[in-house]
């Protein structure tokens, strides 16, 4: 087991799980300090992001759960808290009424235009890596979040380009891109904003 430090000096995967593990305390710990100056916590912040920048027609309370890792009862209780601070609006789906989307407030929209700095310590730490250990960082890291979304452990959201389901440019001028999944047609702004049902091609069955 990775806990163990015998186990660990003969297993490299127990070392790496042991430093993912290290990381993701250590970015939990940074992500509150940063929050606190905010009057949000990191959660908080995270859903407001998430409203921001996933495109409105999937930017529900479902997929925020998913985003978070969390319940829906949890996510629910999030946004209700958001809600009441003014910052997020709530409204149903016209084509699921049984779907709540997102929405940033006028007010949400100043909270999260305040968030550029948020995340910032943890950049500057991976940043000050020479470029060799940055490339095979990525590399690494990007083979183990694949593993994790293909087990159904983690929900990466990403704009249209390079998902299965984009058709670009296959509309007219002001709707010119086509979503399979969805079977709907999407301006440039949206199909530039995140989708939590983003599959890339190596994803695919």
């Amino acid at each position: 087991m990775r806990y163990d430090p015998h186990h660990r000096k003969e297993n490299r995967a127990a070392r790496i799980s042991m430093a993912l593990f290290r990381m993701a305390q250590a970015v939990k710990k940074i992500g509150q300090m940063e929050s606190d100056d905010t009057g949000l916590s990191p959660v908080q912040i995270q859903s407001l992001l998430f409203t921001a920048y996933t495109r409105g027609d999937a930017a529900s309370v479902g997929s925020l759960a998913d985003y978070l890792g969390t319940t829906h009862v949890t996510a629910v209780k999030i946004v209700n808290g958001l809600a009441a601070k003014g910052l997020i609006a709530k409204r149903p789906k016209p084509e699921d009424r049984r779907i709540t989307l997102l929405q940033l407030t006028s007010q949400g929209e100043e909270a999260v235009s305040k968030l550029d700095r948020w995340g910032e310590v943890l950049e500057e730490t991976v940043q000050s890596l020479p470029e060799e250990a940055l490339a095979s960082l990525e590399a690494g890291l990007g083979a183990v979040l694949s593993a994790l979304q293909r087990g159904g452990h983690l929900v990466v959201a990403e704009p249209c380009l390079g998902c299965i389901h984009f058709r670009p440019d296959t509309g007219q001028d002001d709707a010119p891109h086509y979503c399979n999944l969805i079977r709907k047609y999407l301006t440039r702004e949206a199909a530039l904003k995140q989708c939590p049902e983003h599959t890339p091609s190596y994803l695919a069955p």
